[in-house]
């Protein structure tokens, strides 16, 4: 059919005819921008056009308001080729008036008047006409119109000059049309609301709804805006829908009978129909029925789908178009055959397969998604087809099942497109086939031959659940795959083929053990142990026994019967124990399967001393519905090694998480509450609280879990018991052994072998701590916290006794480094400590090696001896603690353990020198670090003849206390006989001594000394600074400041170099703020600067720094001066701490 949009053409037809091909040939070239109204998204389109004459029947129905949008009119266009003026005026005029006005009276406004010029050369080379016909028509006719009058050289006698006038043409005719579907498609939208809007009334067909509404989606089609035409057909479908629930409810409609015809027919979809529009025709004048019809709206959209490049989505919308359309069918109450609407959705399905086969890429999961339950679907409904006619295995049909085959193959139809052609025109998105590859048959075809034989039927199904199960494993949809293979399994158990459908069972096995569905696996083992019967397999077999008979979901006969089985086959077995657990008929079992243990606990008082017997009761819960004989029960125990920190989450960890019991693994759930504004309860959810990183339920590949124990554990070291008759339910057994093997030790896996199995588990399901097996050895360790130099310290002797055997004259051997000194605390010095009895020798009780006996010290006893420490204080600063070390000799080994220990300081004494112009200070100052202490008698030595140290502290009987934080100071005077050079004394050796005793004893009088070398303290060079405002010391005024640099004692320093330091806040030097100066021959130096201040106020004077100048170039090495400071003993500057007042600036200075 053809929708292409009408344009009518009326005045000169024989010349547009001319120019017909041409312009509708050019329309399509190219796209153009589409701006909609209504704010609605900017569209790139493609624009095609038929040309018809002029018909007013067509505007009848417009006018009427029963219009369609296909079939009416974009656009009217008149033709002429009048080129001269008074021509015009006389016929053309009139003629073009009167068709405007036609077109006015039916509200038409979407016209243009095309102006096909042709000229004469020779007449108008020398004419210059003022008006042309174009400006005659565009005056009459377009003044608020100018953009539909348009002219154009006729292409058939000017080829060359018309080019750009017919591009124009075609450009204009383009614009007008998209602005007239800008007019037409609102109002027809409008007219789609009011037909729906009167749904409910009486007389109203959904039918002429349907083709109204869907000629819209034709011209978005036409537009080649498929989502746009999409979206209609969703509407109609979604409006459909809903008219046929409506009717299971009691609302009749009267045009719903047109659709309740029997379902003699029940063709499948077919998405690639030669004439798509076949139905529509077939709806409008012969009738359909509610399958027909959905099979049209489906294709529909599957076509829109495909154009827009989105196979997937077809897939995607099978499914829920299947059951709805049966929903539709079982509320409508549609008489069909049996086995009809099987047909129609296994042929939906195929048809929907092989479209998305030629489009998809092994890459792209999405198809894959949506194409895995469709495969599902047509293996199910194949199968039910084939249970219906009498197919499947076993089974041999009979005359009235044959008679089905003929009625259903009848119903089903024949193939809508030959393959042939199929493949000669492919869809745009479609892979590249190689031609020579055999076509494949259409879907009704194959339906038709899988009915046709029990061969043909096997072959369809088993390559239907093959392609199921491995698109469900491609998008990792496992347990989907598993189900599918379920229905496998049990269609080769048909076949008589059971060691086929074992591997089946056993994948769906494995996947409900590990999601816990215990009557599924339940159902699951039955079936397995059939196909095992079958097959002879004995081990596999009474395996499968021994767990169904665990099995507490099933009835307790099915149990016992099983049971008996197991025993029975039991005996028969004479196999060794296999050692490769893979294997199909290895001899292991998992122990969850059949004994549940509750509890694990180690008997022995801990610590277990090596070669003492170990005992581990063991209670576990047997699942066996009568009591069994077990031959041997051991549980192995292994090296703990404790886990890393960032080996909280390793698979190992997870599962034994997971297997702990359902106290320790339980969800935290809570219930979630949302009312609405009035209070009522909206909804209810129940969310669960455990962090995203745990991830106690997250899903894990299949292919690591496995039926069977992973890994035999070594059972060299392991607690065992013999001959145990194991009852059913609760039972509690004792195993032990030998414990011989030093070292922590955890428990690893539990075996019961009874006769030729042996039942492993494959991990602890319980927590169970490590235990120790130990020869604990003797240990001796010092225990102290910080130690304090100078005043006695207490630490303790811990001594642990292990399993060593003591003599009965034991003793430990401490011997200190040097000046360090050590004790024993016994009771009575403690109570003359507490009497205050003053005891200044108590000193001499310190030793430097000590004898501590252990007197009745037995095995495991352990047992603290205090002791005391004593060691000088250091007459130096210390950059780090005091290092001193205790070596131990203990009576259980040779070797000597050396144990280091440290000591703060209680005080630390430093001395300063301070001068005042040739006068010597010597300040010492002692700060408290640790202890809390008194001093006295602090007194100075000096040894050097010539120099005396005059003290210049108050005289005092009171002790001075001192602690941590808390400074005391001491000042001397230094008087040095006059000396011409200082190299007769470079250094005087100074000894600060002082006596301390602590608060808790201060009778107890130490000594404290500390040595001071006193160098470069004869004062060389004196410095002077005045400043000398010009009146007062204003703000931002220019000052002269004075230097005078004088030298005290004779000195080898020359060259000096002063530098001005100046906050930049407070002064400002004007000029150079350094200079070198050269002290040879003289005995002063004068310098003289500018300086200004920057802020009011009390300023310090700027600072002055002096240093000692060595100029470079002297030798090849020293090329650069160089500056060295002088030590702040040799310098004296006398005006260091004084203050300049700076007072603003006046008024009339500023």
């Amino acid at each position: 059919m053809n929708f292409k949009p009408i344009i009518t053409y009326t005045g000169a037809a024989p010349l547009f005819r001319s120019l017909e091909a041409q312009i509708t040939n050019a329309i399509p070239l190219d796209t153009c921008e589409w701006r909609r109204t209504f704010h609605r998204p900017t569209k790139q389109v493609r624009l095609d056009a038929q040309f018809q004459p002029f018909n007013e029947k067509l505007l009848e129905k417009y006018k009427t308001g029963e219009w369609s949008i296909v079939d009416h009119p974009i656009l009217h266009i008149y033709v002429t080729e009048c080129n001269d003026v008074d021509s015009y005026k006389k016929t053309t005029h009139e003629e073009i008036d009167k068709w405007l006005k036609l077109l006015s009276s039916y509200d038409v406004s979407d016209w243009m008047i095309l102006l096909v010029e042709t000229f004469d050369a020779r007449k108008t080379k020398n004419l210059l006409q003022r008006t042309t016909v174009l400006d005659k028509i565009r005056l009459d006719f377009g003044a608020k119109n100018d953009d539909r009058c348009i002219s154009v050289l006729n292409p058939a006698k000017y080829e060359q000059k018309s080019t750009e006038s017919f591009r124009c043409l075609v450009q204009r005719i383009r614009f007008l049309m998209l602005a007239s579907y800008n007019r037409n498609i609102g109002k027809y939208e409008e007219l789609i609301r009011s037909k729906r809007e009167k749904r409910n009334h009486d007389g109203w067909d959904f039918r002429q709804y349907f083709f109204m509404q869907e000629d819209l989606a034709l011209v978005f089609e036409k537009l080649e805006l498929h989502t746009e035409a999409l979206i209609q057909y969703d509407e109609l479908d979604a409006i459909f829908s809903q008219f046929i629930t409506n009717s299971s409810f009691g609302e009749k409609q009267k045009w719903l009978e047109y659709f309740r015809r029997p379902l003699t027919i029940f063709h499948g979809i077919c998405l690639r129909r030669k004439d798509r529009f076949e139905w529509r025709e077939k709806i409008r004048n012969e009738g359909v029925s509610l399958l027909e019809f959905r099979n049209y709206l489906f294709e529909r959209q599957a076509y829109l789908l495909q154009q827009s490049n989105d196979t997937p989505c077809i897939a995607k919308r099978l499914l829920s178009f299947l059951f709805s359309t049966l929903r539709e069918v079982e509320l409508v109450k549609l008489e069909f055959q049996e086995g009809a609407l099987a047909c129609w959705e296994f042929v939906c399905a195929l048809e929907v397969l092989q479209v998305c086969e030629l489009s998809m890429e092994p890459q792209e999961v999405t198809y894959f998604q949506h194409c895995a339950p469709i495969w599902n679907l047509a293996k199910d409904k194949l199968y039910e087809l084939g249970k219906l006619c009498g197919l499947i295995p076993g089974c041999t049909p009979s005359s009235a099942q044959l008679h089905i085959v003929v009625q259903l193959s009848a119903g089903i139809g024949d193939r809508c497109l030959n393959d042939q052609q199929q493949f000669l025109n492919p869809m745009p998105q479609q892979r590249d086939r190689s031609p020579a590859r055999k076509p494949r048959k259409s879907p009704p075809e194959q339906l038709k031959e899988a009915l046709g034989s029990n061969q043909a039927f096997q072959k369809l199904y088993l390559e239907l659940a093959e392609l199921a199960i491995s698109t469900y494993k491609h998008v990792s949809r496992l347990r989907s795959a598993r189900l599918v293979g379920l229905d496998l399994g049990n269609f080769y158990c048909a076949l008589n083929e059971p060691h086929k459908a074992v591997g089946f069972f056993t994948d769906l096995l494995r996947e409900l053990k590990a999601e816990n569905w215990p009557s599924l696996c339940s159902q699951t083992l039955l079936e397995l142990a059939n196909c095992y019967r079958k097959m002879g397999d004995a081990m596999a077999y009474t395996k499968t026994c021994s767990a169904i008979s665990c099995c507490p979901e099933l009835e307790t006969l099915v149990r016992s019967f099983y049971f008996d089985e197991f025993l029975k086959s039991l005996k028969t077995l004479k196999s060794a124990l296999s050692a490769e657990p893979s294997l199909e008929n290895a001899n292991f079992c998992v122990m969850e399967d059949h004994f549940r243990v509750t509890s694990i606990r180690v008997l022995n008082e801990k610590p277990i001393i090596q070669d003492d017997f170990i005992y581990v009761q063991v209670q576990f819960e047997s699942l066996y519905p009568r009591e069994i004989l077990v031959d041997e029960i051991k549980l192995s125990f292994e090296r703990y090694i404790a886990p890393l920190p960032n080996q909280v989450n390793t698979p190992n960890a997870l599962a034994q998480k997971a297997a702990l019991g359902p106290k320790d693994n339980r969800l935290k759930f809570s219930l979630l509450l949302n009312h609405k504004q009035n209070k009522e309860l909206d909804c209810a959810w129940v969310a669960c609280d455990i962090p995203k990183p745990n991830q106690p339920v997250r899903r894990t590949s299949s292919t690591k879990r496995k039926l069977s124990p992973s890994v035999q554990s070594d059972f060299t070291n392991a607690v065992a018991v013999e001959n145990i008759v194991i009852q059913p339910g609760s039972n509690v057994i004792e195993l032990k052994t030998k414990g011989t093997r030093v070292g922590q030790w955890e428990f690893k896996q539990l075996s019961l072998r009874m006769s030729q199995l042996e039942f492993l588990s494959e991990h602890l399901p319980v927590k169970v701590p490590p235990f120790d097996i130990t020869a604990k050895p003797a240990t001796a360790v010092l225990n102290f916290k910080t130690l304090i130099a100078g005043i006695e310290q207490p630490i303790r002797l811990h001594v642990s006794g292990g399993s060593f055997i003591f003599p009965p004259d034991a003793k430990i051997t401490l011997k200190c480094s040097k000046n360090l000194r050590m004790r024993m605390q016994n009771r009575s010095r403690e109570e003359d400590s507490d009497t205050n009895k003053e005891n200044p020798d108590e000193d001499a009780s310190f030793e430097s090696v000590l004898n501590v006996p252990l007197l009745n010290f037995k095995s495991f006893e352990e047992r603290d001896i205090p002791l005391e420490v004593l060691t000088d204080m250091p007459g130096r600063k210390l950059t780090k603690p005091l290092q001193h070390h205790i070596t131990l000799s203990c009576p259980w080994s040779r070797n000597e353990l050396q144990i280091p220990i440290e000591f703060q300081p209680a005080i630390e004494a430093s001395c300063h020198l301070h001068t005042c112009g040739t006068q010597k200070f010597m300040q010492v100052i002692v700060r408290g670090l640790e202890a809390h202490l008194y001093l006295t008698e602090a007194r100075v030595r000096c040894d050097v003849p010539g120099v005396r140290l005059i003290d210049l502290n108050p005289v005092t009987q009171q002790k001075i206390e001192i602690y941590k934080s808390l400074t005391v100071f001491f000042l001397y005077e230094i008087q040095v006989e006059p000396l011409e050079t200082e190299t007769e004394f470079p250094v005087i050796k100074v000894h600060f001594m002082t006596k301390y005793s602590s608060i808790e004893k201060p009778y107890l009088l130490r000594n404290f000394g500390c040595a001071f070398d006193l160098v470069d303290y004869v004062t060389l060079f004196k410095i002077q600074a005045q400043l000398e405002p010009n009146e007062l010391c204003r703000l931002k005024s220019v000052c002269n400041l004075n230097l005078k640099i004088s030298k005290i004692h004779a000195n080898p320093f020359v060259d000096l170099m002063y530098e001005v330091l100046t906050d930049q806040n407070s002064w400002a030097v004007c000029g150079r703020s350094s200079g070198v100066i050269s002290m040879k021959d003289v005995e002063s130096h004068s310098i003289s600067l500018d300086v200004m201040p920057l802020c009011t106020g009390f300023l310090p004077m700027p600072s002055i720094r002096l240093s000692k100048y060595t100029a470079g170039g002297k030798n090849k090495t020293d090329t650069h001066p160089k500056v060295h400071p002088f030590p702040p003993g040799q310098l004296y500057n006398s005006t260091k701490s004084m203050q300049i007042h700076v007072i603003a600036t006046t008024a009339v200075e500023q």
